[in-house]
């Protein structure tokens, strides 16, 4: 068994690939890859899988500074979006544009749980929108210390008056 140093699931020992720079074990990455197969597989789930992105890419913050702030600024941003203000998660691509072309991101500290609901929360059969809804705000939740940031973000982004 490993413990994956992102969202300290506890999964049996991989051997294997990581992501390129957000921190995690290879069993939680490999789990998280036949996620996102259920997930580009159909159309139905395809209408939220940014939430399933942002949800996994803010529990395993980047291993370098510079990925750190910027990966887990954009995707606090959606999900505060989706989250809060009930934006259609299929709009993520197209506000992903408008958020890179904001000021720079400062770095956020991780906090010390990244959330109580990982990815095995979610079926891989089936349309589970409401248990992706349900590890989407988990994971929000769990950066409650930086709302309030991540709020003038996306102020400063037009995105939210």
């Amino acid at each position: 068994m490993e413990t994956c140093q992102g969202c300290g699931i506890i999964l049996p020992q991989e051997q294997g690939l990581e992501h390129p720079y957000m921190k995690g074990s290879p069993s939680c990455w490999k789990g998280f890859g036949l996620l996102l197969e259920a997930q580009y597989s159909d159309l139905q789930r395809m209408r939220f899988h940014q939430l399933v992105v942002d949800s996994y890419a803010v529990q395993h913050p980047g291993s370098t500074l510079n990925q750190q702030v910027q990966s887990v600024g954009i995707h606090l941003m959606t999900l505060a979006l989706f989250i809060e203000d009930g934006l259609d998660p299929s709009l993520g691509t197209q506000i992903h544009q408008k958020m890179v072309e904001r000021p720079v991101f400062s770095y956020l500290p991780r906090p010390s749980d990244v959330g109580t609901l990982k990815f095995d929360h979610i079926p891989l059969l089936g349309v589970p929108r409401a248990e992706v809804y349900e590890w989407a705000t988990s994971s929000w939740n769990a950066w409650s210390d930086h709302h309030s940031r991540v709020d003038s973000w996306l102020r400063q982004s037009g995105l939210r008056n």
